[in-house]
């Protein structure tokens, strides 16, 4: 029986392997419409189009359930920022809501219930913009009677969304001197290092000096006093963490690895929106560089090293 009944948008590249494992998830849960989407292969690269050809191929035949499928094959290579963005926006030009899942995040059948009953639950209220899947503190949360909590970071590893939240998304970060100047990184978390680094980050992505959609999407959040949802439990593995083919997560810790867990039913919703800032720091030092690495780069920063 579906356990989904909202649209899935599922993105990928070159991984055969990968794809293939998500997207049996994806026919288990039979999502009545499926989005997929493809970024061409790199010219510099032997045997990548090969690789992108067997991904195409392994999703033409691959789903066998009865859905509407539309597809978004790219010729050339966008790369992940562009690329990615524009399949997001495509996404939820046809839908309102949906679920984003990407080649390496392998979801636990519970994800796919999740994200709809949030979706519909949220739908209304501006001030929820993101529903994440994964969770790398899940032991600070484990003795939490709620299902999910709110928090401020976008963890983008398997998530939903909104069409009325995405069309706020700046691709160039724009007001992003206006919001430093604001001190509104204050909002994120009380810890200086951590509004330091963040700010930083931003930068480096205004600058196009990485290749990154995802701090554009989490800075969009904090400048429009958006919230997040952070699952109980991590919802997602993702198989691509320190893979020698990895766009951003080669030296991600081995929290990064841990395996996907299944939520249990019914939810357990919050009694308030508001995010607690003990878990905000943790899950700052979690999904950035982990507590010494950052101390050592704030330290190279002020030297002026960084």
């Amino acid at each position: 029986m579906p356990s989904c009944q909202v649209a899935v948008l599922f993105l990928n590249f070159n991984r055969p392997e990968h794809t293939a494992r998500v997207l049996e998830r994806i026919r288990a849960a039979q999502p009545p419409r499926l989005y997929l989407h493809g970024d061409g292969p790199r010219p510099d690269r032997p045997g990548e189009a090969e690789q992108v050809a067997k991904v195409r191929n392994i999703l033409q035949t691959g789903v066998d359930w009865p859905c509407a499928v539309h597809t978004l094959y790219r010729e050339q290579n966008l790369g992940l920022r562009e690329g990615v963005f524009d399949a997001i926006n495509w996404f939820f030009r046809h839908e309102p809501y949906g679920i984003v899942l990407e080649d390496d995040c392998v979801p636990d059948p519970s994800l796919f219930p999740y994200c709809e009953e949030l979706l519909l639950r949220y739908a209304d209220d501006p001030q929820i913009m993101h529903i994440g899947c994964s969770n790398l503190i899940e032991e600070h949360l484990r003795d939490r009677p709620e299902s999910y909590v709110f928090s401020h970071f976008s963890l983008v590893w398997g998530w939903a969304g909104w069409r009325r939240a995405w069309e706020k998304m700046r691709l160039d970060l724009a007001g992003l001197a206006e919001f430093e100047a604001a001190s509104e990184i204050k909002k994120l978390v009380p810890n200086r290092l951590a509004q330091t680094y963040m700010l930083q980050k931003f930068h480096a992505t205004q600058r196009r000096e990485n290749n990154s959609w995802a701090y554009a999407w989490f800075y969009t959040i904090l400048k429009n006093n958006g919230l997040c949802i952070v699952s109980k439990v991590n919802l997602v593995q993702n198989v691509g963490v320190g893979a020698a083919d990895a766009t951003h997560t080669t030296g991600q810790n081995e929290r990064a690895k841990r395996q996907a867990q299944a939520l249990t039913f019914p939810l357990q919703h919050p009694m308030n929106h508001l995010p607690d800032p003990v878990l905000e720091e943790q899950l700052f030092y979690a999904t950035q560089k982990g507590r010494k690495r950052l101390w050592l780069w704030f330290v190279l920063y002020r030297l002026g090293r960084r």
